[in-house]
């Protein structure tokens, strides 16, 4: 018996060996059944992930809606001007938001040109030049050769435009050295050159066109002569005298006339006749029977297609993000077994917010700073599925009588009453509304006025009166050397203009000075280009006879101011011409040109509703804002149905080890019983065998 139990006890070596049942299987199916909840949490994972990759759409979507609406935020988005010219050969016209409406008659008589010189030829580019110093200077030629009584020539200085020298030693001292030099200086000459089949001939030309940019160029030769064709005098082109360069073109403005107004300009690109309008002039007007030039039209008009444009691409920007939307959160109550009922965003809580505020900043008013205050008022509107309308009509109207409103309705704009303010900028914090501008003192610019002086030649002397120094905006001059000459005392003070601002150190940091004899007051004036606080002129040193030939004098000084005023009633600060709003208008800034005190109107500012929108957006898709609070739930929600997975799993494990040694323990009992009967049987087996 003992060997049998022994015999049975080895035969159970795995589950249900003992008994004969499939207990591996039977298992795996109670942990199938146990682990139903698992496929439960991975589904609400997939759910989630789904949901995360939809409010990415959606962010994008919205992301992309924004870029646009940042591209309408500009007022001169909204506002557009065209101009055109009858016969197109004449030239071409562009416009800036500026220009105003109207028609023009226009002839051209003469066409703007620069002045070029050519020097003698060279055998080779290589040929030495000579050495020295050559200053290149500019200014007006006035040829009085036909003038009856006899009257000389004069060459007075551009003020406009400092002159410069030009250093040749043995460094530079070729044909192309010297090109090469003019060219370094980048200073309103260019240098070429050019053969000719007999030799190569240095071409100058000036940069700029006009009668006020002809060119002076003196030498100081090192050979000791500066006049004769020698050496670098070579290069010498006095208008007034030694000419050793010959002139292949002269300077020249171009002439026309617009509606009768004769007008001379030095540039054949017009930009100071018409507020906003830019004439490029080409070709010079036919002349009819009588030798008069045939004038042609110039219109200027409004142009509202690409302001209509940018409407219907903000409605379309806008129809776009709303697809995007429904795409996810759509529902569609005749769906059947086939078709897809819901979006997976349906009924979110963030889709709704998102709708909730774009509606809300879409359908308010502006409230204050322009005529139109609602989207309704130019033609845009909301149909029944969501999506924005836009009556073409209405906006159409709106643009032809109100252009500059359309503008303060979308964007962020500022309207001045007076043209002496003009809008400038603002903040986060300036709040929409008309104020009111008032100016208690004007901005100036530094100014000094030397002692009078005879309006009478002035002759100015090498060593004696030729040397000047200033301090221009804080920035000090070079020790500046006047052309010794005589000199009528308008033609000294653009002597001084164009020798002063044409100072490397004042080129440099971009100050300058416009200076004058005052005719009244018999004294010569410098005032510096800049207007406020920072603006600044002081003579630092002059020649030794410079006070009593033209009055200045060292330690003369002036500084400027800064405008003062209030915006909306509240104190504003001024720098320069700009005065910056506090209060209700805080970060408000406006240009002033005006020149006296007063009260200069309103300016009507409005944070149109690109702006605001744009506003709206980037808190919707700010960290904080509803998407990423999404996001964040959603993130968390995965995050803790994983650790509820976890969790889950350690139990199903435990779970399954009971089972395992339920089942074990089972199949031992089973076992042992099964062996139990097979040995009562064999017992009873025998038991009546013996009987018999």
């Amino acid at each position: 018996m003992a060997t049998t139990s022994s015999a049975t006890s080895g035969s159970i070596t795995s589950m249900g060996i003992g008994s004969g049942i499939d207990i591996s299987g039977i298992i795996d199916q109670l942990m199938t059944v146990e682990r139903l909840p698992l496929k439960k949490l991975d589904a609400n994972i997939q759910t989630d992930q789904a949901k995360i990759s939809a409010l990415g759409s959606v962010q994008s979507a919205l992301s992309a809606f924004q870029g646009r609406v940042l591209t309408l935020s500009s007022a001169s988005s909204y506002t557009s001007v065209k101009g055109s010219l009858a016969d197109s050969t004449i030239g071409t016209v562009s416009t800036t938001v500026t220009a105003q409406s109207g028609s023009y008659n226009l002839s051209v008589s003469q066409l703007a040109q620069s002045q070029k010189l050519k020097s003698q030829s060279f055998a080779t580019v290589n040929d030495p030049v000579g050495t020295g110093k050559l200053t290149v200077q500019f200014g007006t030629f006035t040829d009085n050769s036909a003038v009856v009584p006899a009257t000389p020539n004069t060459f007075v200085a551009n003020g406009n435009k400092g002159s410069f020298d030009i250093t040749i030693d043995s460094t530079n001292n070729t044909l192309s050295g010297l090109r090469d030099a003019i060219n370094g200086k980048n200073a309103g000459v260019s240098a070429t050159i050019v053969n000719d089949g007999t030799g190569f001939r240095l071409l100058l030309t000036s940069t700029d066109s006009g009668s006020a940019n002809s060119l002076k160029l003196s030498v100081a030769d090192d050979d000791g002569n500066n006049t004769d064709t020698n050496g670098l005098s070579r290069f010498a082109y006095d208008p007034l005298g030694t000419k050793n360069l010959s002139q292949t073109q002269a300077a020249q403005d171009a002439k026309f006339t617009l509606d009768g107004i004769d007008i001379t300009k030095s540039s054949n690109t017009v930009s100071d006749v018409l507020n906003g309008v830019t004439l490029t002039l080409q070709k010079i007007s036919a002349l009819d029977g009588s030798s008069k030039p045939i004038p042609t039209t110039l219109t200027v008009a409004g142009d509202t297609s690409k302001i209509a444009s940018s409407v219907q691409d903000f409605v379309k920007s806008y129809n776009d993000f709303n697809k995007a939307l429904n795409a996810v959160s759509f529902f569609n109550d005749k769906a059947t077994d086939s078709t897809q009922k819901a979006g997976i965003l349906n009924g979110d809580s963030t889709i709704r917010s998102l709708q909730r505020t774009l509606r809300q900043t879409l359908n308010s008013t502006l409230g204050g700073g322009g005529f139109y205050q609602s989207l309704g008022a130019v033609g845009i509107g909301f149909d029944k599925t969501g999506n924005m309308t836009l009556d073409s009509g209405k906006l159409q109207n709106a643009l032809s009588t109100k252009p500059g409103d359309v503008a303060s309705l979308f964007a962020v704009n500022g309207m001045a009453t007076d043209s002496r303010i003009s809008y400038l900028n603002s903040s986060q914090d300036t709040q929409a509304g008309q104020y009111a501008v008032s100016i208690t003192s004007p901005a100036s610019q530094a100014k000094l006025m030397g002692a009078s002086v005879p309006n009478a030649p002035i002759t100015i002397t090498a060593g004696s009166n030729d040397s000047l120094m200033v301090a221009v905006d804080g920035v000090s001059s070079s020790m500046i050397t006047l052309s010794a000459g005589s000199y009528a005392p308008a033609s000294l003070a653009a002597e001084m203009q164009s020798k002063i601002n044409g100072d490397s150190a004042l080129k440099a940091a971009g100050v300058s000075v416009i200076v004058g004899y005052n005719t009244t007051s018999g004294k010569f004036e410098m005032t510096s280009n800049r207007y406020g606080s920072k603006s600044n002129v002081q003579v630092t040193s002059v020649g030794s006879t410079a006070t009593a030939t033209y009055g200045l004098s060292v330690g003369l000084i002036g500084s400027g101011s800064d405008v003062q005023g209030t915006i909306g009633g509240a104190s504003a600060s001024g720098n320069g011409q700009v005065l910056t709003a506090s209060g209700a208008a805080t970060g408000l800034q406006v240009n002033v040109t005006a020149t006296t005190a007063g009260d200069f109107g309103t300016v009507s500012f409005s944070r149109g509703f690109a702006s605001r929108l744009d506003q709206s957006i980037t808190t919707l898709l700010s960290s904080s804002g509803p998407i990423q609070s999404r996001v964040a739930g959603l993130n968390k929600d995965i995050t803790n149905i994983q650790n509820r997975e976890k969790d889950l799993n350690l139990r199903f494990d435990q779970i399954e080890v009971r089972y395992r040694a339920q089942f074990s323990a089972m199949d031992s009992i089973v076992g042992h019983l099964k062996a139990t009967s097979t040995f009562l049987s064999q017992q009873l087996t025998s038991l009546t065998g013996s009987n018999k």
